[in-house]
């Protein structure tokens, strides 16, 4: 036992030498990289020859939270650390059921929590009255504080039909939310009309920005300019985002040739990657873009490139400030730290992260909201349009005043 011990410490001692000279050998001029890296090697030694409960150390924990608690120490919400068993059960099929509350969430480093990003349209989480900005303080009564952050995700999936109840933080109040886990299954897109004032209004509620939203949004957006509609409704609100590619091309769907969607800015200032419109054919109608505390991300830099650019009106509420570019880098022991290496720029230059944008016109959006049969059935592609939601209203409202002058 104590040869693999000595094994287990020569291997994490060589590890540190490895890093030490890695960063030495890059050209690195910190020599205070040496000093800061020594409490490490220190500790472990120490548990090594001194702990008492030696035996039953496991080395790969240790390091694992070691490597969990360096990315919390950064204080950004938006890099984690996904140990290795984590990462491998990402791959696992699980027999396509895939238990979950449908949020997206971040970690909320100065409160020791998990962040509500958004409430996707429809599930569990969203029908149970999860906000943007819910911390969840415990789950099934176990301290988020004294877990690493993927394990806390990794909690709240599990068997479809069971129940989990979440300890969440909501402003000063602490409330308990019980929910039952579904296989969440997104359709993205979903489309429908409505007439109003003798104006036939046009409105697509986007819930994700995942791969097949191109496709089926381009679908959408045909089908509505065939039945000749007077103006169009972007319902982004409760987005929590998802891939840059398919932003850009939703944002190329509504913009002329050469208008700038997101520009991307390094650590050192510089603009990296200039996304620009490649234009398109379709009418140019009045548009407003829905946006609330849950709209983050992708929905935002959709949301800034048609704001920026005078091609739509924001409606609704501030979005939610994630404008930050994560790089997942694998390491040795097969887990991955995802750090933040970037940060998106609006059309106008602005660095919105933790920010976010400010809608043309605020309005405020009750909870029960939408929050209807229909939405229970959050498969459907055509949807109604919910004229008694005021943020919906307001945005026609706006949109025919325009129209007029």
């Amino acid at each position: 036992m104590k040869g693999m011990l000595k094994s287990a410490f020569s291997y994490v001692f060589i590890a540190l030498v490895v890093v030490v000279s890695s960063v030495i050998l890059s050209g690195a001029s910190d020599i205070q990289v040496l000093n800061r890296i020594s409490p490490l090697y220190e500790t472990l030694y120490r548990i090594n020859y001194d702990y008492y409960g030696i035996k039953d150390v496991d080395y790969d924990k240790i390091i694992d939270s070691a490597i969990d608690g360096m990315v919390k120490g950064l204080g950004d919400d938006f890099s984690y650390y996904y140990p290795p068993s984590q990462m491998q059960e990402q791959q696992i099929d699980m027999e396509g059921q895939y238990g979950g509350l449908g949020i997206e969430v971040t970690y909320d480093s100065e409160n020791m929590a998990v962040k509500v990003v958004s409430p996707m349209y429809g599930t569990p989480a969203w029908q149970a009255g999860m906000q943007a900005g819910d911390l969840i303080i415990g789950i099934d009564d176990q301290p988020v504080a004294e877990m690493e952050y993927m394990e806390a995700v990794n909690k709240m999936r599990g068997k479809p039909g069971s129940e989990i109840k979440l300890t969440v933080k909501r402003g000063n109040d602490i409330i308990e939310i019980k929910l039952i886990r579904e296989v969440i299954q997104i359709v993205p897109v979903k489309s429908g009309t409505t007439i109003y004032n003798n104006k036939k209004v046009g409105y697509i509620l986007l819930t994700k920005f995942n791969e097949p939203v191109p496709a089926e949004f381009e679908k959408a957006l045909k089908k509505l300019y065939d039945q000749k509609i007077d103006m169009l409704i972007l319902d982004l609100r409760n987005n929590p985002g998802g891939l840059l590619d398919v932003a850009v091309r939703v944002a190329n769907y509504f913009l002329d040739a050469g208008k700038i969607i997101v520009s991307v800015k390094d650590r050192d200032g510089n603009i990296t990657d200039k996304y620009v419109s490649q234009g398109n054919n379709y009418p140019k109608v009045p548009m407003a873009v829905l946006v609330n505390n849950g709209s983050a991300s992708a929905s935002e830099i959709v949301a800034a490139a048609l704001k920026d650019n005078g091609r739509a009106i924001l409606v609704g509420q501030n979005t939610f400030g994630k404008g930050s570019v994560q790089r997942g880098f694998p390491l040795s022991n097969g887990g991955t730290v995802f750090l933040t290496i970037a940060h998106y720029l609006t059309p106008s230059g602005k660095d919105i992260h933790k920010v976010g944008i400010a809608p043309n016109v605020a309005v405020e959006e009750t909870v029960g909201t939408a929050r209807n049969d229909e939405a229970k059935s959050y498969t459907l592609t055509e949807i109604g349009v919910d004229l008694q939601d005021p943020v919906i209203k307001t945005a026609i409202d706006e949109l025919l005043k325009k129209g007029s002058k």
